[in-house]
Parts: C-alpha cells; structure tokens; sequence
C-alpha cells in the first residue's frame, strides 16, 4: 500500500514503531506529537535511516482547534490513505481522585479527536479507498486496571471503530487493534515485582515490543475483506 499515512502520537512507543512501519511499507507518514520535539525528531532520523521520509507535527489533541490544524497540515502532504489513531492519555486514575477536568481531557484525547480526524479527512479516505486503524486497549474489552477515564474511552473507541465500520463501508474499512502490556517507556519504568504479576498472569509469559503491535495492526489494514474487526494482542490474557 502507499500514500500519504497519518498517525497520532508518533514521536516514541508504539507510535513511532507505526511511523517506521509504516514508512517501511511505502507510505509517507506524517505524524503527530504533543510536546517532546526532540523525540519527534528522533523519529523523523530513524526513517532517514531507513531511507525513508516523514514530518512530524505538534499537535495537542486536548486542542478541537489543533485537531483541525492537524488534519489540514497532514493533506498538505498528499490525499490520506491511512489513520492510524494511536496517540492516547493511559494513566492511572481512581474514581475518588477523578475530576470533570480529567474526565473531559480523557475523553477529548482518546475519544473525541479520533472521531473528528476521521470526520475530517473523510472525503480523502473514500476518495482512495482508504483504512482507519483505533488503538484501543485489551482494558476496553474487559474492564481497565487503569480507571474509569481510561476504561471508558479505550471501550467507547471499540464502539466507534464497529459504528464507523457500517457507516463508511465499502469505501472506507475502519478496525482496531487492543493491545495489552507493551513494552514501552511506561513498562521499563513500573516496578520488578509489578512486572512478574504480569507474566504470571499472561499465558505467553510475556509482554509484546512496540513493532510487533504496530506490524500486526498494519498488517490488518491491508487485509481487504475485513472491516469493523478488534484485534486483541495481549499475550492471552483476555481470549475474548
């Protein structure tokens, strides 16, 4: 496949394991990042590396306006073929400590900008019949660790991708994939004996590196005949 790729929350982790991918697989990716500029310029090298061009832009997905300003700088590179909305806030949040700011900035950022990135770039996914891939969350199946903001909006994105399955159908094929522990920045940080909990209670004994997710989702973008589907890659914790 190829064309010009949009991925949220590229700059590092899973994100940036979809850029190269992607890049890999002759898409020219554009890709988002809220703040870090140094680690989307990381990004930005490790494609030159590969031979491979991409551009990053900052954008904070908290921000309505700033998903408009997105989705205009991502065209400017060429008709989106693909969406890969994968940028997402994913910390730990008990009920008795929640806000209505918190719920709010949830749900705009992991609900809400995937939702009118599609919206928005539509007419350019009909037009090369193009794919949509949400990155949900095994939590989003059965019930978050993480808390209710996250739970709720890691779910709410699984009932977006089936919704918009039906409706954009045929043109536009939209999926998710629901990852569980990977290991990223935040798994590298969390404490030994958390760790072995996990594998404990993980079949595989084992948690998934950042370019096996992003190969298995883009490897169900390219399946033509699928659409509406959630793809749990959680070592078989869930077996939904």
């Amino acid at each position: 496949m190829s064309g010009i790729a949009l991925i949220t929350g590229g700059s590092r982790g899973i994100g940036r394991s979809f850029v190269l991918e992607a890049a890999r697989r002759g898409y020219t990716p554009v890709f988002s990042y809220r703040a870090r500029s140094r680690e989307a310029e990381e990004t930005v090298a490790s494609a030159a590396t590969l031979g491979h061009r991409c551009s990053a832009v900052q954008a904070d997905l908290a921000d309505f306006d700033a998903v408009t300003r997105l989705a205009e700088a991502a065209r400017k590179a060429g008709p989106i073929s693909l969406l890969v909305n994968n940028a997402g806030l994913g910390e730990d949040i008990r009920l008795r400590d929640m806000t209505r700011e918190v719920w709010e900035h949830y749900l705009a950022v992991n609900l809400t900008a995937p939702c009118f990135l599609v919206k928005l770039l539509v007419d350019d996914l009909r037009a090369q019949r193009g794919v949509v891939l949400n990155v949900s969350s095994d939590g989003g199946i059965v019930g978050s660790l993480h808390g209710a903001p996250y739970g709720a909006t890691k779910a709410g994105l699984i009932g977006l991708t089936r919704t918009l399955a039906r409706e954009l159908a045929p043109e536009v094929r939209v999926n998710a994939i629901a990852p569980g522990p990977v290991s990223t920045e935040m798994w590298d940080g969390m404490p030994e004996d958390q760790k072995q909990t996990v594998y404990a209670t993980t079949p595989l004994r084992r948690v998934a590196r950042p370019e096996e997710i992003a190969r298995a989702g883009l490897d169900l973008c390219e399946w033509p005949n699928l659409t509406g589907e959630v793809l749990v890659i959680d070592g078989g914790r869930v077996m939904s």
